[in-house]
């Protein structure tokens, strides 16, 4: 059975999405390919590379905010994106997407034209950046002809990247904020992901419905800049994923298909 994962972004939230691999592991399946957008683009590059979720776990636990922030002065962001570039070539090197063991897609905005683009080629380390680079906070990322920010901008759970693969099931995970915040954000940094938040979930609810299953645990108040609760994040990515998925089997091909592929079936027939 062919099933495609999309992970969305969300920062730190992102942790939770290793949960979701956990149970997958556990029950034996593994996805024919993957969609990450930001923080699901980072999870989501290093189990295609063939880390498994517990050497994930391993990894998340060893990174703190520090290793990731350098202040710039406010010219076209407030940190700079490359310390985040050598995070990730620290523990994938410099591997290509012909290297990755699971085939990858990582959607980033083209700053400069507006449109989405999904790269499937070149350095993966250099595409996370790209995908990660949240407007205002992280620097842009020069690649080629384009100056990238965040995928999240425009699809940050890139069920629609996955559209033109044959699959029987998408899976998309939402890490997300799912609900109204119980405190008011204490940085600028908090203020900015909220506000980008409310903005895509408006644009990202019509989006889910191409998607046969949504992942979104509920991950209460815990802020998309907390690391410390990598252990709390990943049990509750693992419950929902269980929740979800444990009355599909798996391991069989299903009775149905997606609800695209029904579409283009119905497309192909002239109906």
């Amino acid at each position: 059975m062919k099933i495609g994962l999309a992970l969305g972004g969300g920062a730190a939230r992102g942790i939770a999405h290793i949960g979701v691999l956990k149970y997958l592991e556990d029950q034996g399946v593994v996805p024919c390919c993957v969609a990450g957008t930001s923080a699901g683009s980072i999870i989501g590059s290093m189990y295609c590379s063939g880390k498994t979720p517990d050497e994930i776990i391993e990894i998340a636990h060893s990174i703190s905010w520090k290793d990731l922030v350098k202040i710039t002065i406010p010219k076209k962001g407030l940190i700079k994106s490359t310390l985040l570039l050598d995070m990730v070539r620290e523990h994938l090197g410099d591997i290509t997407f012909d290297d990755l063991k699971i085939p990858l897609k990582i959607n980033a905005v083209d700053l400069l034209s507006g449109d989405e683009i999904v790269i499937t080629e070149g350095l993966v380390a250099e595409a996370v950046q790209a995908s990660c680079a949240i407007p205002g906070i992280f620097t842009p990322v020069k690649i080629n002809k384009y100056l990238f920010v965040d995928g999240g901008l425009l699809d940050n759970v890139p069920v629609t990247t996955m559209l033109k693969e044959d699959l029987d099931y998408i899976v998309a995970v939402d890490v997300g904020l799912q609900k109204p915040l119980e405190k008011e954000p204490s940085s600028i940094f908090e203020i900015l992901m909220q506000s980008f938040d409310i903005v895509r979930r408006q644009r990202d609810i019509p989006a889910h419905e191409n998607a046969d299953v949504i992942i979104a645990p509920d991950l209460g108040d815990i802020s998309m800049w907390d690391v410390t609760k990598i252990d709390i994040l990943v049990e509750k990515g693992y419950k929902e994923a269980e929740a979800k998925l444990s009355e599909i089997d798996l391991d069989k091909k299903p009775g149905r298909i997606s609800k695209w592929l029904r579409k283009r079936k119905k497309r192909k027939k002239g109906k």
